[in-house]
Protein backbone atom coordinates (compact mmCIF):
# COMPACT_ATOMS: atom_id res chain seq x y z
CA UNK A 1 0.00 0.00 0.00
CA UNK A 2 2.78 2.30 0.75
CA UNK A 3 4.48 2.05 -2.73
CA UNK A 4 1.51 3.04 -4.39
CA UNK A 5 0.48 6.09 -2.28
CA UNK A 6 4.49 6.97 -3.33
CA UNK A 7 3.79 6.22 -7.14
CA UNK A 8 0.59 8.42 -7.07
CA UNK A 9 2.24 10.98 -5.14
CA UNK A 10 5.06 11.19 -7.61
CA UNK A 11 2.74 10.87 -10.57
CA UNK A 12 1.10 14.16 -8.88
CA UNK A 13 4.29 15.64 -8.30
CA UNK A 14 5.03 14.81 -11.79
CA UNK A 15 1.41 16.62 -13.43
CA UNK A 16 2.49 19.44 -11.17
CA UNK A 17 5.75 20.73 -12.71
CA UNK A 18 4.51 19.46 -16.14
CA UNK A 19 1.56 22.46 -15.44
CA UNK A 20 3.93 24.89 -14.36
CA UNK A 21 6.52 24.38 -17.28
CA UNK A 22 3.86 24.79 -19.98
CA UNK A 23 2.04 27.48 -18.03
CA UNK A 24 5.08 29.77 -17.60
CA UNK A 25 5.31 33.25 -18.43
CA UNK A 26 8.59 32.34 -19.79
CA UNK A 27 7.52 29.68 -21.99
CA UNK A 28 4.04 31.34 -23.25
CA UNK A 29 6.48 34.45 -23.86
CA UNK A 30 8.05 32.54 -26.81
CA UNK A 31 5.31 30.53 -27.80
CA UNK A 32 5.89 27.48 -26.10
CA UNK A 33 2.93 27.45 -23.56
CA UNK A 34 -0.24 26.10 -24.18
CA UNK A 35 -3.07 28.96 -24.78
CA UNK A 36 -6.15 26.53 -24.24
CA UNK A 37 -8.46 29.06 -26.29
CA UNK A 38 -6.14 27.75 -29.49
CA UNK A 39 -6.59 24.93 -32.20
CA UNK A 40 -3.53 25.88 -33.57
CA UNK A 41 -0.68 26.37 -30.62
CA UNK A 42 2.42 28.81 -31.86
CA UNK A 43 4.98 26.08 -31.09
CA UNK A 44 3.24 23.80 -33.54
CA UNK A 45 3.07 26.15 -36.38
CA UNK A 46 5.73 26.67 -39.35
CA UNK A 47 8.28 29.47 -38.84
CA UNK A 48 9.80 32.13 -42.13
CA UNK A 49 10.80 35.07 -42.27
CA UNK A 50 9.46 37.55 -43.89
CA UNK A 51 11.77 40.84 -45.32
CA UNK A 52 10.01 44.00 -45.20
CA UNK A 53 11.90 47.36 -45.26
CA UNK A 54 15.24 45.83 -44.37
CA UNK A 55 13.83 44.32 -40.57
CA UNK A 56 13.54 40.28 -40.72
CA UNK A 57 9.97 39.24 -38.94
CA UNK A 58 9.78 35.82 -37.75
CA UNK A 59 5.72 34.95 -38.99
CA UNK A 60 3.52 32.22 -37.98
CA UNK A 61 2.34 30.82 -41.38
CA UNK A 62 -1.57 30.47 -41.69
CA UNK A 63 -1.42 28.35 -44.69
CA UNK A 64 -4.92 26.68 -44.58
CA UNK A 65 -8.68 27.72 -44.15
CA UNK A 66 -9.04 26.47 -40.45
CA UNK A 67 -5.51 28.42 -39.54
CA UNK A 68 -6.73 31.23 -41.39
CA UNK A 69 -10.02 31.32 -39.57
CA UNK A 70 -7.71 31.45 -36.10
CA UNK A 71 -5.44 33.75 -36.67
CA UNK A 72 -4.25 35.52 -33.80
CA UNK A 73 -7.55 35.31 -31.90
CA UNK A 74 -6.86 34.82 -28.40
CA UNK A 75 -3.43 35.39 -28.19
CA UNK A 76 -1.74 37.83 -25.58
CA UNK A 77 0.27 40.68 -25.93
CA UNK A 78 2.95 38.62 -24.16
CA UNK A 79 3.02 35.59 -26.80
CA UNK A 80 3.79 37.74 -29.81
CA UNK A 81 7.29 39.82 -29.62
CA UNK A 82 7.91 42.90 -31.72
CA UNK A 83 9.35 41.04 -34.39
CA UNK A 84 6.50 38.61 -35.29
CA UNK A 85 3.99 38.26 -36.88
CA UNK A 86 1.47 35.77 -38.70
CA UNK A 87 1.30 35.50 -42.36
CA UNK A 88 -2.07 34.38 -44.15
CA UNK A 89 -1.19 32.47 -47.17
CA UNK A 90 -4.24 32.00 -50.04
CA UNK A 91 -4.36 29.18 -52.06
CA UNK A 92 -5.98 32.04 -55.63
CA UNK A 93 -6.07 35.58 -55.27
CA UNK A 94 -8.40 37.07 -53.41
CA UNK A 95 -10.73 39.51 -54.72
CA UNK A 96 -11.54 43.01 -54.15
CA UNK A 97 -15.46 42.65 -54.57
CA UNK A 98 -16.18 43.73 -50.82
CA UNK A 99 -16.98 40.22 -49.90
CA UNK A 100 -13.59 39.57 -48.33
CA UNK A 101 -12.20 41.40 -45.43
CA UNK A 102 -10.51 40.68 -41.84
CA UNK A 103 -12.20 41.17 -38.66
CA UNK A 104 -10.96 40.92 -35.36
CA UNK A 105 -13.64 38.66 -33.90
CA UNK A 106 -11.92 37.19 -30.42
CA UNK A 107 -8.41 39.24 -31.35
CA UNK A 108 -7.12 40.64 -27.86
CA UNK A 109 -4.32 42.57 -29.02
CA UNK A 110 -4.72 45.08 -31.60
CA UNK A 111 -2.83 44.61 -34.97
CA UNK A 112 -1.97 45.74 -38.24
CA UNK A 113 -3.54 44.26 -41.22
CA UNK A 114 -1.38 44.03 -44.37
CA UNK A 115 -2.72 43.37 -47.49
CA UNK A 116 -0.01 42.16 -49.85
CA UNK A 117 -0.51 40.92 -53.70
CA UNK A 118 0.35 38.64 -55.66
CA UNK A 119 3.18 40.39 -56.50
CA UNK A 120 4.76 40.57 -53.26
CA UNK A 121 3.67 44.72 -53.00
CA UNK A 122 1.84 46.12 -49.99
CA UNK A 123 -1.80 47.27 -51.01
CA UNK A 124 -2.67 48.51 -48.14
CA UNK A 125 -2.77 48.59 -44.17
CA UNK A 126 -5.33 48.24 -41.73
CA UNK A 127 -5.58 49.33 -38.09
CA UNK A 128 -7.40 46.63 -35.98
CA UNK A 129 -9.12 47.46 -32.65
CA UNK A 130 -8.55 44.69 -29.99
CA UNK A 131 -12.35 42.18 -29.90
CA UNK A 132 -13.77 44.50 -33.23
CA UNK A 133 -16.19 42.78 -35.52
CA UNK A 134 -16.29 45.39 -38.14
CA UNK A 135 -14.68 44.19 -41.16
CA UNK A 136 -10.94 45.42 -42.42
CA UNK A 137 -11.28 45.80 -46.28
CA UNK A 138 -8.39 45.48 -48.54
CA UNK A 139 -7.59 48.23 -51.71
CA UNK A 140 -6.94 45.40 -54.26
CA UNK A 141 -6.85 41.80 -55.08
CA UNK A 142 -4.99 40.34 -52.55
CA UNK A 143 -2.55 36.68 -52.14
CA UNK A 144 -1.28 37.08 -48.67
CA UNK A 145 -2.08 38.79 -45.49
CA UNK A 146 0.51 39.51 -42.50
CA UNK A 147 -0.91 40.64 -39.01
CA UNK A 148 1.67 42.39 -37.02
CA UNK A 149 1.15 44.42 -33.61
CA UNK A 150 -0.36 47.39 -34.00
CA UNK A 151 2.02 50.75 -34.41
CA UNK A 152 4.72 47.87 -36.21
CA UNK A 153 4.29 48.80 -39.76
CA UNK A 154 4.75 52.11 -39.34
CA UNK A 155 7.87 51.68 -36.67
CA UNK A 156 9.23 49.60 -39.60
CA UNK A 157 8.81 51.66 -42.54
CA UNK A 158 6.55 49.57 -43.88
CA UNK A 159 4.13 51.68 -46.61
CA UNK A 160 1.69 51.25 -49.14
CA UNK A 161 4.04 49.90 -52.52
CA UNK A 162 6.83 48.26 -50.76
CA UNK A 163 7.78 44.81 -51.90
CA UNK A 164 8.25 42.31 -48.80
CA UNK A 165 10.49 39.01 -49.34
CA UNK A 166 8.02 36.06 -49.16
CA UNK A 167 10.18 33.17 -49.45
CA UNK A 168 9.14 31.61 -53.23
CA UNK A 169 8.28 28.43 -51.56
CA UNK A 170 5.46 29.69 -49.14
CA UNK A 171 2.13 28.28 -50.45
CA UNK A 172 -1.22 27.27 -49.04
CA UNK A 173 -1.95 23.69 -48.25
CA UNK A 174 -5.47 23.70 -49.33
Amino acid sequence: MHNMRMKSLFGYALLFVAAIGCSSPIAAAYGQGNNPNRVHQLKSLKVVKIEAAGHNIDSWVMDNEQKREEGMMFLTDKEVKSNQGMIFVFDTVQPNNGKYAFWMHNTLIPLDIIYISPAKKVINICAGKAMDDASLYPQGPYKYVLELKLGTAKRLGIKPGARLGIPPSLKAIE
